[in-house]
C-alpha cells in the first residue's frame, strides 16, 4: 500500500453501536510505503480530535478526552522475537507476527503522524499509536510522531527495526515500549509525557518467569530527551525509564528531566545478564548472557542524586541489577532553552526543548557511537536534538501545528464539523422501535434502514453527520421502508439536521459526479457529499408496487406504493437536509424523496439545500406538505 505525500487519513469516531475500532494493519509479508516530507507529512487522525467523548475510552481520570478517538497503525513482520510465531499482536485478534528473517522489510514510514488514537478493544487491550510486531531492519522508519494516544506511543514486540527522529506527545501510558526480544537501534527520540503518561520508556524482554528468554531485548538508544510530568498536582507517579523482565540494552547521550520521582527504576532483572556503566566490546553477546549498559554521561535531572536510580521496592528478581542502584549520571538542569513547569501539561507558545549551547547538554562529555556503529550520527549536544539549533520537530509536529512550541511553522486546518462531546454511530438496520438520545452527534456511515413495523424517533436539535461518498459503493442515506415510521419533530429553535461531516469551509472543493443520464461530469462544490432522506410508503402510484426507487441501486427489495391513501410514514417537522444528493458514482437522489408516501404523514417546515439533484422528489403518493424551502 502506497500513501502519497501530504495525505491525511481520517478515522471515524469510536462510537456506541459501532463495529471494530478503525485501524490500518499491515500483515506479515505486506508493505506500507508512506513517504511523507517535512512540508507534506502523512497524517492519521480522527474526525473529532478535540471533543471529549463518553466513548473515548477510559475510566482513568488521567486519560485526556482527546485520546482514543480511533485505533492506530500496526505493522507485522517476519523478524525474530522471543515468543512463538503463533502469538497474536496486541490490540486486535487473529493476526500473528515474527519469524526468522532479521532483515525483513515492512516498507517505509517517513514523516508520518498518528494522532488521537489508542481506542480500547477490551480490558487491558488498547491499540498503540504505532505498533511494530516482529518488524525487520529492512523497514525504514524516521520522522514519525504519535500524539495523544491512550496507550503507548511506539511499541516494539521483538524485531530488529531501526528508528530515527521519533516523537511521542502526551500519551496515556508509555512513550516507547520494547518487549519480546527487540534488538533494534534508535537515535533522536523525544518524549513529553504530559500529566497522564506513565513512563517515557519501558523496556521489557521475557514474559512471566522466562526473563532470560532469547533473543533478549537489547535496544541501542542514543540521543533521547525524556520530559516527565513533574511533581505537581495531577502528575502521574511513574518513573521516566522502567527497566524490567530481564532486558538488556545500550543507552547514551540521553536527557531525563522532570520525573515525578525516579529517573530509572529496575524491576525483575533476570538472572544471567550483567549491569554496567562500562560499554562492553562489540564481540560480547547482547543476548546470552547479555548486558545492560547505561552511560554515566546521561543527564538525569531529579530532586536528589539518590532518586536518579532505584530498585523496585518489594519486586522479585532485583538481585542481578543491584549494582545499578549505585550508578552515577550527570546531575542538574540539562539547559533547555525554555521548558517551564507550566509547559509539562501540554506545551506553550514559549516551549522550546532545544538545548542551550552553554548548557550541560552541549558542554558536557558526549558518548561516541557505541562500538563505532555507523548507524549513529555524530552529535554536538546530548538529547533528541543534535545541536542547539536543529529543531526537527518545528515543521510538522503537533506542537508546531498547535502553537505549543516556539517558532511554530505549521497550522492545523481540520476539514470537519465540530461534534458534540458525545458521539454515536447510527445502526445500519433498525428492526425494533428506537429513540435516539439527546445531545449526541450521530454519524451516518452507511445506508441505514428503518424496517416495516418499526419507528425511529429523532429528538429535536439532533444533527446527523454523514460520511463522504465513497467511490463505487452506496452513499450514506437514511431510508424508511414501507410500513416503517420516522418521527422527526424538530422546532424552529431546535431543528433536526442531516448534513455532511465536512465543515462549511471545506465544501468549496472540486468534487465531481457523473449523472446517470450523461457521461459529462459536473462540479458539485457544496453538493453531493452524501445521499439523502428517503421515505417509502403504501399510498397509490401509477407504477407497479414491485417498483424499486432507482436511487437504491446498490440495495434490492425496497419497493414503494400500495393502496392505502392515508398511510403514514411518520412526521417531518423542522428538518433540514443539506449538501446531499449522490447515491453512487452514477446515481442521484432528491434531498428528501417520498416514494408512495400517504396523507397520514406530517411534513412541514423542511428545507433542502445544496443538493446534487432535486430538492424534494415525490414518486406518487398522497402526502401533503407546507412551509418547504
Amino acid at each position: 500500500l502506497r500513501i502519497a505525500q501530504g495525505v491525511t487519513i481520517y478515522a471515524s469516531p469510536v462510537a456506541a453501536g459501532g463495529g471494530g475500532v478503525p485501524a490500518l494493519i499491515i500483515e506479515k509479508g505486506g508493505s506500507l510505503l508512506a513517504e511523507g516530507s517535512a512540508t507534506a507529512p502523512i497524517t492519521f487522525t480522527a474526525f473529532n480530535p478535540t471533543e471529549s467523548s463518553s466513548s473515548s475510552v477510559s475510566t482513568d481520570s488521567t486519560v485526556l478526552a482527546t485520546r482514543g478517538k480511533w485505533g492506530g497503525l500496526i505493522l507485522l513482520g517476519n523478524a525474530p522475537t522471543n515468543v512463538a510465531t503463533s502469538t497474536q499482536i496486541e490490540g486486535i485478534t487473529g493476526y500473528t507476527y515474527g519469524g526468522s528473517n532479521p532483515t525483513d522489510s515492512s516498507g517505509t514510514l517517513q514523516y508520518v503522524r498518528v494522532w488521537h488514537g489508542g481506542a480500547v478493544m477490551g480490558a487491558g487491550n488498547e491499540i498503540n499509536g504505532i505498533t511494530f510486531g516482529g518488524v525487520g531492519s529492512g523497514t525504514v522508519v524516521d520522522h514519525c510522531e504519535v500524539a495523544f494516544n491512550v496507550d503507548d506511543g511506539f511499541e516494539f514486540f521483538g524485531g530488529t527495526v531501526n528508528v530515527e527522529y521519533l516523537s511521542v506527545l502526551f500519551m496515556g501510558d508509555d512513550g516507547f515500549d520494547m518487549d519480546q526480544g527487540y534488538v533494534g537501534k534508535g537515535q533522536f527520540l523525544f518524549v513529553i509525557e504530559g500529566l497522564g503518561g506513565d513512563h517515557s520508556m519501558e523496556i521489557d524482554s521475557g514474559l512471566g518467569p522466562n526473563q532470560d528468554a532469547t533473543p533478549r531485548s537489547h535496544p541501542a538508544f542514543y540521543s533521547f530527551t525524556l520530559i516527565g510530568g513533574g511533581t505537581g498536582t495531577g502528575a502521574r507517579a511513574g518513573e521516566l525509564m522502567r527497566v524490567n523482565d530481564g532486558t538488556g540494552g545500550k543507552f547514551g547521550n540521553g536527557i531525563l528531566a522532570h520525573p515525578h520521582l525516579n529517573g530509572v527504576l529496575f524491576e525483575d532483572c533476570g538472572s544471567t545478564l550483567s549491569y554496567t556503566q562500562t560499554l562492553p566490546a562489540a564481540s560480547v553477546s547482547i543476548s546470552d548472557p547479555g548486558y545492560l549498559y547505561f552511560s554515566a554521561n546521561n543527564i538525569i535531572d531529579t530532586a536528589t542524586a539518590a532518586s536518579q536510580f532505584a530498585l523496585f521496592a518489594g519486586g522479585s528478581g532485583v538481585a542481578a541489577c543491584t549494582p545499578a542502584d549505585t550508578w552515577t549520571a550527570v546531575s542538574g538542569a540539562p539547559g533547555f532553552v525554555a521548558v517551564a513547569t507550566t509547559d509539562l501539561a501540554e506545551g506553550s507558545a514559549t516551549f522550546n526543548p532545544l538545548p542551550l549551547a552553554s548548557g550541560l547538554a552541549c558542554t558536557g562529555t558526549k558518548d561516541a557511537a557505541p562500538n563505532g556503529d555507523p548507524f549513529f550520527s555524530l552529535v554536538s549536544c546530548k538529547g533528541a536534538f543534535s545541536s542547539s539549533t536543529g529543531n526537527w520537530l518545528a515543521g510538522y509536529s503537533w506542537l508546531a501545528c498547535s502553537g505549543k512550541m516556539v517558532g511554530s511553522t505549521a497550522a492545523l486546518t481540520p476539514p470537519f464539523a465540530t461534534l458534540l462531546p458525545n458521539v454515536a454511530l447510527l445502526s445500519s438496520n433498525y428492526s425494533s422501535n428506537t429513540a435516539l438520545g439527546s445531545n449526541i452527534s450521530y454519524i451516518l456511515a452507511s445506508q441505514v434502514f428503518v424496517q416495516s413495523g418499526v419507528t425511529l424517533t429523532i429528538p429535536a436539535g439532533t444533527t446527523i453527520f454523514a460520511l463522504p461518498v465513497p467511490n463505487g459503493v452506496a452513499a450514506p442515506a437514511l431510508v424508511v421502508l414501507k410500513g416503517g415510521m420516522l418521527l422527526a419533530a424538530g422546532t424552529a429553535s431546535s431543528p433536526i439536521t442531516l448534513t455532511t461531516i465536512l465543515s462549511e469551509s471545506a465544501l468549496s472543493g472540486s468534487a465531481t459526479a457523473v449523472p446517470y443520464f450523461s457521461s459529462n461530469a459536473f462540479a458539485l462544490g457544496e453538493r453531493g457529499k452524501w445521499g439523502g432522506l428517503i421515505l417509502l410508503g403504501n399510498a397509490p402510484t401509477i407504477v407497479p408496487t414491485t417498483t424499486q426507487l432507482y436511487a437504491l441501486q446498490y440495495s434490492t427489495g425496497y419497493t414503494y406504493g400500495g393502496t392505502v391513501v392515508t398511510d403514514s410514514s411518520g412526521t417531518l417537522q423542522y428538518v433540514r437536509v443539506w449538501h446531499g444528493g449522490v447515491m453512487s458514482n452514477n446515481g442521484l437522489i432528491s434531498g428528501i424523496a417520498f416514494g408512495g408516501v400517504g396523507s397520514g404523514t406530517t411534513v412541514a417546515y423542511c428545507e433542502v439545500a445544496y443538493n446534487a439533484a432535486d430538492g424534494f422528489g415525490f414518486f406518487g403518493g398522497t402526502v401533503d406538505v407546507k412551509y418547504l424551502s
